[in-house]
């Protein structure tokens, strides 16, 4: 078996025309434009939407540690939780 020879050779990275000391407005063009800020959405859905991740955080936790977060008391399963007092 004969192996391949290779070669391999460093490709350097074209020169950027938009560079900060251009004076000129050519990369203007390449630029992403900013999204025009929009009113923010109402109160109740932005309560709805936070309870809902609050939820599913509480339960993926509890299913996770058996512990439930939200009654701050220890459930039944993998783990013996033992409560410490300073």
């Amino acid at each position: 078996m004969a192996a391949a020879a290779a070669t391999v050779t460093a490709v350097q990275p074209a020169a950027s025309s938009c560079g900060k000391r251009d004076g000129d407005n050519a990369c203007v063009v390449d630029m992403p434009r900013k999204a025009k800020k929009g009113r923010s959405p109402p109160e109740e859905e932005v309560e709805a939407f936070l309870a809902a991740a609050e939820s599913s955080v509480a339960r993926r936790f509890a299913a996770k540690y058996n512990y439930d977060i939200v009654k701050d008391a220890p459930m039944d399963g993998r783990y013996e939780w033992v409560r410490v007092r300073p």
